[in-house]
C-alpha cells in the first residue's frame, strides 16, 4: 500500500495515476478535498498533519489493509517574507507540516513496518529548499531539516528493510511553476541546461527505483535537470 499525503495539489494529484500502477494507494488531503472520487486501488481520506489525534485515528482506521507500506510525503506549506519581518505562526505552520508531521506519520506508521520487515519512506524535499532562496527562510529550513530526519530513520530502520531516502526536486510543469509570472518562468528555464521543466513521470520512475531498491537507503537523489 502506499500512502501519498498532499495528494488533492499540485504535483500530488498528478502523481496518483502513476502510483496506482505500482499498488494500491491512500491520498490524503487536508483542506481541498479531491475532484475525483476514490476507485478501485485509489482511496481519499482527509488528515491533519498538525493534528497527532488525526494521525494516530488516520492509522487506526487503515490498518487493516496497511501491507508493505510506501509512505510519500508530499504535503508542505510555505510562507514567504524576509527572515527580519518573518512571522511566528507562519514559521510554526510550515514547521508543523513539513517536519512535525513529517515525523509523526512516519513515527505512527514504523509499527507496521517494523513487523512486517518492510516499508520504504519517501521524503520530498526541494532544490529551492537546499538553495536557501531569500525569502524561504522557513521553507529552505524545514527542506533541509528532512535530509538529517532521512538519515536517521534510514539508519535506525536498515535491520527491518525499512528504508527512508529523500527526493530533492527542482521545477516540473506542473505544481508551483503554475503560480509564476511568465518572466519568472523564462528566467528559471534559462538556469536549466536542458531549458525544460521536469515532467511527474520522472518522480514517479525514481519512487519505483527506490521501492524496489532496498540498498538504496539515506540517499537524497536530485531530480533538478541539473539547474
Amino acid at each position: 500500500m502506499i500512502i501519498l499525503t498532499g495528494a488533492s495539489g499540485g504535483i500530488g494529484k498528478e502523481i496518483l495515476q502513476y502510483l496506482t500502477g505500482i499498488d494500491q494507494v491512500i491520498g490524503t488531503y487536508n483542506r481541498t478535498v479531491p475532484k475525483n472520487q476514490s476507485e478501485d486501488k485509489l482511496f481519499y481520506d482527509k488528515l491533519n498533519l498538525k493534528d497527532l489525534q488525526d494521525i494516530k485515528s488516520f492509522v487506526k482506521r487503515w490498518e487493516d489493509k496497511l501491507s508493505r507500506v510506501t509512505l510519500i510525503h508530499f504535503a508542505a506549506s510555505s510562507a514567504d517574507a524576509l527572515a527580519a519581518n518573518y512571522k511566528d505562526s507562519d514559521w510554526d505552520q510550515v514547521m508543523e507540516i513539513n517536519l512535525k508531521g513529517n515525523f509523526a506519520l512516519t513515527r505512527a506508521l514504523l509499527p507496521i513496518m517494523i513487523q512486517e520487515r518492510f516499508g520504504r519512506i519517501i521524503h520530498i524535499s526541494s532544490v529551492v529548499g537546499i538553495q536557501s532562496r531569500p525569502g524561504t527562510i522557513a521553507y529552505s529550513t524545514s527542506k533541509t531539516g528532512l535530509l538529517g530526519m532521512s538519515r536517521v530513520f534510514a539508519k535506525e530502520n536498515a535491520r527491518f528493510n525499512i528504508t527512508s531516502n529523500v527526493l530533492v526536486l527542482g521545477y516540473f510543469e506542473v505544481g508551483l511553476i503554475e503560480t509564476l509570472g511568465d518572466e519568472v518562468k523564462k528566467g528559471i528555464l534559462n538556469q536549466i541546461p536542458s531549458k525544460s521543466f521536469g515532467k511527474v513521470s520522472n518522480i514517479a520512475n525514481a519512487i519505483k527505483f527506490l521501492i524496489e531498491s532496498p540498498y538504496v537507503n539515506g540517499a537524497a537523489i536530485n531530480i533538478d535537470g541539473a539547474i
